[in-house]
């Protein structure tokens, strides 16, 4: 029979009282322990779904939960130094294809993993071969694998499950493939970004994105982008740039340009603000407007979707640093090594809004 807790909880979506409540009792479980469903703590607090779903979401963004797709939440996983039990083989695979970020990431989570005194080895390959002959036999506990893009030969990830005993891709989304899946949130990337530029008053939004193959995921974005967009009466249609890849003798801001000053040769009403969601550095959408003649804020703010990093703070960002990315694999990497059984899923991580210059106020002063 469940019983209903007798506190001073509104209706409020922020209610910040079950928020207290809920970190109370979530802070004296154990790692990686399941937590009630949010209709279960919805009975148990005598609130609303929502209510319970907004602070089970405030006490992500604290770090204290996990949610996996089709699992549940649990208590976070990671411990400073792992328990003898715990300490683990862990490999991390990454293409040899030149990544700044993902390097990066590579470097944090090696400084993570060794702080946990986990046995780790970093590895690059360009052939799968090479990489069946540098792993030999395997024996690992875990393998992370970061992708490069498209490149993710289906020979190399059936290697990697063959030479450890649980897997963790990064930054990838793949379907009935039996491995854990830590991804970025690309429907709370979009809807940060909207809510942010609808808070400065802009309801004429467009959007500016990447012609890229359908693994580097800039569809789904372009499709959550449309979707948010008409499902608000109070926003006006935002027209939707695609950028070609450049060639050697283009930049992507000669490309920007291009695209801007067609859309207004057509006719086209330019928007008042833009989100913009691909490769391009802060560098390349300043002087892509400005080559059209438009000025960032002024004429256009902008909001960038891209991970976070000293360059992209000059633009208004939501998106996730290297470390908290390295941070979150490895939650996850213990998560794992503690809940054996549990079945694979997708761990949706995430982003944070960075207020830059780029964005600002049509309602009076500038954010």
């Amino acid at each position: 029979m469940t019983t209903t807790k007798e506190i001073a909880v509104s209706e409020s979506p922020d209610n910040q009282t079950l928020i207290d409540a809920l970190r109370d009792e979530f802070s004296k479980l154990s790692g990686g322990s399941r937590l009630p469903t949010i209709r279960e703590i919805a009975a148990q607090y005598g609130v609303s779904q929502f209510g319970a779903q907004r602070a089970f979401e405030a006490l992500k963004e604290e770090g204290l939960i996990q949610s996996f797709v089709g699992r549940g939440s649990f208590t976070a996983g990671a411990r400073p130094v792992a328990s003898p039990s715990q300490r683990a083989r862990v490999l991390i695979v990454s293409h040899a294809t030149p990544s700044f970020r993902g390097a990066e990431i590579a470097e944090h989570m090696l400084s993570f993993l060794n702080a946990s005194q986990h046995k780790t080895i970093h590895v690059s390959y360009t052939d799968v071969d090479d990489l069946s002959d540098l792993l030999g036999r395997g024996g690992f506990d875990i393998c992370v694998l970061q992708p490069r893009r498209s490149v993710l030969p289906v020979e190399a990830l059936e290697l990697l499950k063959s030479k450890a005993k649980h897997m963790i891709v990064e930054g990838r989304q793949l379907e009935l493939m039996d491995v854990d899946v830590f991804l970025r949130n690309r429907a709370k990337s979009m809807a940060i970004a909207l809510h942010h530029l609808r808070s400065l008053g802009h309801s004429h939004i467009g959007f500016i994105t990447e012609r890229l193959d359908t693994a580097a995921g800039y569809g789904e974005v372009e499709n959550l982008f449309n979707q948010m967009l008409s499902a608000d009466p109070d926003m006006q249609e935002g027209p939707v740039l695609r950028i070609s890849e450049p060639d050697q003798s283009q930049a992507l801001s000669e490309l920007i340009a291009e695209g801007l000053n067609e859309a207004r040769d057509a006719g086209v009403s330019l928007p008042t603000a833009y989100i913009v969601s691909g490769r391009f550095q802060a560098g390349d959408i300043r002087q892509g407007f400005g080559a059209a003649g438009l000025s960032v804020p002024t004429d256009a703010s902008i909001v960038h979707l891209r991970a976070v990093s000293d360059e992209s703070r000059t633009l208004t960002t939501v998106g996730r640093s290297a470390r908290h990315v390295a941070q979150g694999v490895v939650e996850l990497v213990n998560w794992r090594l503690a809940n054996p059984g549990e079945p694979s899923g997708l761990v949706l991580d995430d982003p944070a809004l960075e207020v830059g210059e780029s964005s600002r106020s049509l309602l009076g002063g500038t954010s």
